[in-house]
């Protein structure tokens, strides 16, 4: 049983390591931090989309502004067509059409830059206002993140020391036991080593999840004074002075 005490005094130690840890990570600063990063990045993402809609927008102008640069120089070289001399019949009809369709052109063109207008303007305020906000999250975080910092380092040395006590423990446990322990905690099934319950008529259940021992998890837990849960999975022991029948 020398390994159990062990590796209960080394659960012991852990799990002081474990809410130091959490009292830095899990701290309100800690969650005030990572929501700002998460704000920061939202608004990040806000400022890219309305980057590519403003790309839209640009497009849109410069292909009404190409458009209407090109009607500008086609009715400058009819005006000059119609001052030079004289059409015929066939020609006046041609330019007719030609100018009608730019000015079904420019019909369009004028639908086009209005709601291009607007949507610009919308985006450019959508923009200053993630731009604020991004900034005033980043402030936050790097005001938490200092916080952060000065947490753990004024925890540094209780944090130091009990990693000093595991690293003293461990060589001292049983391989086998440390693995079953490890991957119990790696699968958040903490703590790893627990007491049975004895309960009425001498039942033995599991601490960590409650379920009743089998048969032959009592037998070998009365024998050999600890056993696996069929459950869980826990490495279960009995109480110190704790008798059972099987």
């Amino acid at each position: 049983m020398a390994d159990l005490k062990t590796v209960l005094k080394y659960q012991d130690v852990d799990l002081k390591l474990r809410r130091l840890t959490d009292s830095i990570e899990k701290s309100e600063t800690a969650k005030r931090g990572a929501l700002a990063r998460n704000e920061f990045e939202s608004a990040k993402r806000s400022m890219e989309e309305t980057e590519r809609a403003a790309g839209d927008v640009v497009d849109t102008v410069g292909s009404v502004t190409g458009f209407v640069k090109q009607a500008q120089t086609k009715v400058a070289a009819a005006a000059e067509r119609v001052k030079d001399k004289e059409l015929t019949s066939k020609e006046r009809k041609q330019l007719i059409s030609e100018l009608e369709a730019m000015k079904s052109g420019l019909s369009d063109c004028e639908k086009k830059i209005e709601p291009a207008k607007k949507k610009g303007e919308k985006i450019v305020d959508e923009y200053t206002k993630q731009q604020t906000h991004a900034k005033k999250m980043r402030d936050v975080y790097n005001a938490s993140k200092e916080k952060l910092d000065k947490d753990r380092q004024d925890k540094e040395k209780d944090l130091a020391e009990l990693k000093r006590q595991l690293d003293e423990l461990r060589p001292n446990i049983d391989r086998e036991l440390m693995k079953v322990y490890d991957d119990l905690a790696a699968e958040r099934k903490f703590p790893p080593v627990v007491e049975a319950h004895i309960g009425e008529r001498d039942s033995l259940s599991c601490r960590g999840c409650g379920l009743q021992l089998s048969q032959a998890g009592r037998s070998e837990l009365t024998e050999k004074g600890v056993c696996r849960c069929d459950n869980c999975r826990r490495v279960i022991y009995m109480p110190a002075g704790a008798k059972s029948k099987k």
